[in-house]
């Protein structure tokens, strides 16, 4: 709609008001909670009508790049339904002026894609503090299934806009391996080559899974981090909470001098483990389910799916048969 959220309420009283929008409450497509939402009534619908009409009618000049062309915004919304609406029409009458798409560089052996997170938001937080701070590296601490990959695409896709380098050590596990892709990733828009180089840019590099690490690519975060000190680019690394203290290549120092922040994934708690399954869950099944998993995220997420074949990975065949019974049980109204 166009509308700052917290203006939301404000901007659609007086359209309550008037009978043209009607307020709803239920499940919305995605969300594991009942939420409030608007609904256009027939006479709202009808003075939509109206003024798409008024607002389709009128002439707009499309400014992008070096092209200037004059169009109906009726016009103009057939041939670029991409550019949406609301856009179009704040602009109608005058001149509208088009952003070239911007460009940004993602390198990765692995898949990417923001998936919603619950429950961390002190986590974000401090990831929001680590990329706006002078802090080099966030070392993001997380047992088995508790969504430090999840976490760290999520800071990395939506709240860094520059130079993504994601490398998956389950994927490619050798230093020669990641050291390869870091110099193809340097070169890639003219750069010399060399890491150092690399750390002069405002990047973000990523490795996720580090876990029983060879001596190697302990060795290969040391000299990174060395080479961030002076830098501009930004580390994040996935670590298991049992990484061994030889394999920690960071030092206390380190944390007491801001030159690496931490952030530790915990399990969820009820509220947020209830979220996920969904409110309507037996509050006896609810309880058991939280059990039987011990709050650990992808076991609520793999149930809470159906997911029996990937469960079984983690649990046992019996805790798997229970819990997949225990998803069915809902309130009765």
């Amino acid at each position: 709609m166009g509308v700052n959220r917290t203006h939301i309420t404000r901007i659609l009283k007086p359209l309550l008001n008037a009978g043209l929008v009607e307020s709803n409450k239920g499940h919305v497509a995605g969300k594991g909670r009942k939420l409030t939402y608007y609904t256009l009534t027939e006479s709202g619908l009808s003075r939509v009508k109206e003024v798409l009409r008024a607002v389709e009618d009128q002439d707009i000049e499309v400014i992008e790049g070096d092209q200037h062309i004059k169009t109906k915004v009726r016009d103009l919304l057939k041939e670029r339904p991409e550019l949406g609406l609301l856009a179009v029409a704040d602009q109608a009458g005058g001149e509208l002026r088009i952003e070239l798409p911007k460009v940004r560089r993602i390198d990765t052996n692995a898949e990417l894609e923001v998936q919603e997170l619950y429950g961390r938001d002190e986590q974000m937080q401090i990831a929001r503090r680590f990329i706006a701070s002078e802090s080099k590296l966030l070392a993001v601490f997380a047992n088995y299934g508790y969504g430090s990959s999840t976490f760290m695409k999520k800071v990395a896709l939506e709240l860094f806009d520059r130079p993504l380098f994601w490398h998956d050590l389950e994927i490619e596990g050798r230093p020669d391996q990641a050291m390869t892709r870091l110099m193809d990733f340097c070169t890639a828009d003219g750069g010399s080559g060399e890491v150092q180089d690399l750390m002069q840019r405002e990047v973000l590099i990523c490795f996720d899974n580090y876990h029983d690490a060879s001596e190697g690519m302990v060795d290969l975060l040391i000299e990174l981090l060395v080479k961030l000190k002076h830098g501009r680019a930004k580390m994040m690394l996935a670590l298991r909470e049992d990484t061994p203290s030889y394999d920690r290549f960071y030092r206390r120092e380190d944390l007491v001098s801001k030159l690496v922040d931490e952030v530790h994934m915990t399990r969820f708690d009820e509220p947020t483990s209830r979220l996920l399954i969904g409110e309507d869950i037996d509050d006896e099944a609810f309880q058991l389910i939280y059990m039987l998993t011990r709050g650990q995220p992808l076991a609520l997420a793999l149930t809470q799916k159906g997911d029996e074949h990937r469960l079984r990975k983690i649990r046992l065949n019996e805790e798997v048969s229970f819990l997949m019974y225990l998803r069915t049980k809902r309130r009765t109204k």
